[in-house]
Parts: C-alpha cells; structure tokens; sequence
C-alpha cells in the first residue's frame, strides 16, 4: 500500500532523499610526503635525461639550475656552475641580446611568450636559447628559464638564405643596368663601323677607331656574358683561341697600371700551345689579374705561366700581395663578395671570370697565404678538332 507524504514533508530541510557524493579518501601526511618525494626525483630524473639543454637563472642573474646538456653545449662544468653568476660562468654572453634582455623578463609585466636568442656556445659552436620567465608571487618573477639548442647549422643555413635573397635582389638590379648599357654600345658600335667604311685605309684616324672597336666589342661580350650569367643560360661555345695570346692582349690593357703601381710582369708563356674553347677566357684572365694588381697596392711581382699538361693547358697567375685570409677564402667566388672598400669592388670580377672559364669547359682553383701572396691556376680542355676559330 502506498502512503502520499504531506508536501511539506517532502520541503523540510531535514529530509534529504537524493544520495551524497562519497567524500575522497583523505591521505595521511607521511603518504603526501612520499608521493611529493616520488614526484621531485621523477622530475629530477626528467630534468637529468632530456635531449636539449635546460637552466634557471633567478632574479639576482645567478644560475640555479643546469642540467647535464646545458653544461655540454655551454663547455661548463656542471657542479661549478650552479649557483654562480651568469656572467662568471659566460662572460661571452655579457654583449648579447640575451643578457641585456633579462631585466624585462624578469619584469612583472613581461610578457609569458617565449623569446629566442642567438648565443655563443662551446668550441665555437652557436645556440639558440629560449627564455621565459617563471612568474612568482606578489608580481614578481621567481627567474628565467632558458632552454638551449645547437643552431649553428641551421644558422649558417638561415644566414645563405638571406645571401642569396640578397643576390637575387641585386642580381635584378644589375641586370637592368647591362639592359640598359647593351643599347647605347650597340648604337655606338654601328657609327664606328659606318665611321670605318669612309675612311681610307691609310688614314691615321682609322687606327684610332679600330682600337675603339675592339674595346667595344669587348665591352659588348662582357655584357653579353653578365646577361648570361645572371640568368643562368649559357650558349654552346665553339669559337677556339690561342691562349698565350689573349694573355698578351690581356697585359697589354692592364699596362699602364702595371706602371703605375710599379708591379713587375713576369711571362713564362710555353710555345706552341695547343688552342682552347674561348668561353670569354680574355675577360676571366683580366679579372684574376686585376685582383692580383689589388692585392699589391705598393708593388710587387705577377707571375703568368702557361703550359701543356697531357689533355689540358694551365695557366697560372701568381702575386706577391697580401694574400687571402681562411674566413674569406670559402666565399672568394660569391656574387658581390668582397673584402675590398666599397669604390673599388664590386663583389663580381671573379665570379664572372669562374664563369668565363666553366663556359671554356676548365676549372679554377686558388691557393693564398697571408703575407706571401696568391696562386690562381686555371685548367682547360684542348679544344677538339672541330671547333672552329671564327666561332660564335
């Protein structure tokens, strides 16, 4: 039989119908000791064996914590670093944007996203440090935690990028320039040649302007070949040349500045030489040289040697200049690379004669030490047989 409670049975206070929620078991104070004690070695552990390096500077700037990575990637000893002062354990991050930003890190304000810095590291090797303040109470922050990685791949990989965005950029530039020098060159070339066709042959005047058209036609295959370059086409060559020649053709353009320097030429040029594929060889041989006239500004020797060796015929264009320093040696042939002021280099002279040479089908190669001088050798093929001596 069912019994229908009074309504204000079911509204009293004291009659509760629906269940409780089980309290949680509470934990006695010697569990929650083991169970922190438990967590600090895990994380300890965690601390210990994490690929990357990890350390905690507080707000006074000294190191509190260094785990084993940090210490390898830093060159540190671990025991000695902890609790010293950045600085005495890094004195090389004194000038880095790193450390003359650890005031605003350490700021309450500052923001929780994390920052990335570029710092040295070990054996010349270069980090990448992530910082991120660990905020405290009463708005301060109890530190900096630093997270460390090598970088220096990827930072030499970042630093070619920008180079080369940099070329590119100046490449268009420069590009535009030849565009516009080829019509001018083209107009002048044409009234020399009609110049040319009213002169007698015995008029000292035609002299002159034979002379003006082989410098332009010079000028026209050096910008022909900067346009070649710069888009990255080239033509097949066929045209073959008697290198000891373009060499004495080559002095003879560079003559007076021999003089003037008071840098002494000598030639040691092998006869008969066989002939080699003309690629711009004359222009590749001026730029080398040129370069040796920079490197002896207060005079000196050049050296130029030719001859055959089995298939091939070397040249050799040696001075007694400054030399070449290590760190500029790997970036000799770069676009717009130069150790010289900015009046007088423009980065392009031995690139476009490494391109010159590549279009002969040779190769060319440098040895330098500082205060000796300065060897380039420059190997090419002999030309076959049937390439011909008037070819394009």
């Amino acid at each position: 039989m069912l019994t229908v409670l009074d309504r204000k049975a079911l509204d009293s206070p004291h009659k509760v119908w629906y269940s409780r929620r089980p309290k949680p078991a509470s934990r006695s104070r010697k569990s929650n000791h083991t169970w922190m004690a438990f967590k600090d070695a895990e994380w300890e552990q965690l601390f210990s064996i994490v690929p990357f390096g990890l350390m905690v500077v507080d707000r006074h700037a000294v190191i509190q914590t260094i785990n084993p990575a940090a210490a390898d990637l830093l060159g540190v000893a671990l025991q000695q670093a902890c609790y010293q002062p950045l600085l005495t354990v890094l004195p090389t991050w004194k000038d880095t944007p790193l450390y003359a930003s650890l005031p605003s890190l350490l700021d309450a304000q500052a923001t929780f996203e994390t920052i990335e810095f570029d710092v040295p590291g070990a054996e010349h090797t270069l980090l990448r440090v992530s910082a991120v303040h660990i905020p405290g109470g009463a708005n301060q922050a109890r530190g900096v935690l630093l997270s460390l990685v090598e970088c220096t791949e990827v930072a030499s990989l970042e630093q070619r990028l920008h180079r080369a965005e940099y070329q590119a950029s100046i490449g268009k530039l420069a590009r535009g320039i030849a565009h516009e020098l080829n019509s001018p060159l083209d107009g002048v070339l044409r009234y020399t040649h009609l110049a040319l066709e009213h002169l007698n042959e015995d008029s000292p005047v035609r002299e002159y302007l034979m002379h003006v058209k082989e410098g332009l036609d010079r000028m026209v295959r050096a910008v022909r070949a900067f346009l070649e370059f710069s888009r990255q086409v080239t033509s097949p060559v066929s045209r073959v040349a008697n290198l000891n020649q373009l060499i004495e053709d080559a002095l003879l353009l560079v003559r007076h500045r021999a003089k003037f320097q008071q840098v002494h030429v000598n030639k040691q040029l092998e006869e008969p030489l066989p002939p080699v594929l003309d690629g711009g060889l004359q222009h590749a041989i001026i730029n080398v040289v040129k370069n040796a006239f920079d490197a002896m500004p207060h005079g000196g020797t050049l050296t130029i040697t030719t001859c055959k060796n089995g298939t091939q015929v070397e040249v050799d264009v040696e001075d007694t200049g400054c030399g070449i320093s290590e760190e500029a040696q790997p970036r000799l042939f770069e676009p717009f690379f130069t150790t010289k002021p900015i009046h007088r280099g423009s980065g392009l002279g031995l690139i476009i004669a490494k391109e010159c040479v590549e279009r002969s089908g040779g190769t060319i190669a440098f040895t330098s030490q500082i205060g000796v001088g300065t060897t380039f050798r420059i190997y090419l093929p002999i030309a076959p047989s049937e390439a011909k001596s008037d070819g394009a």
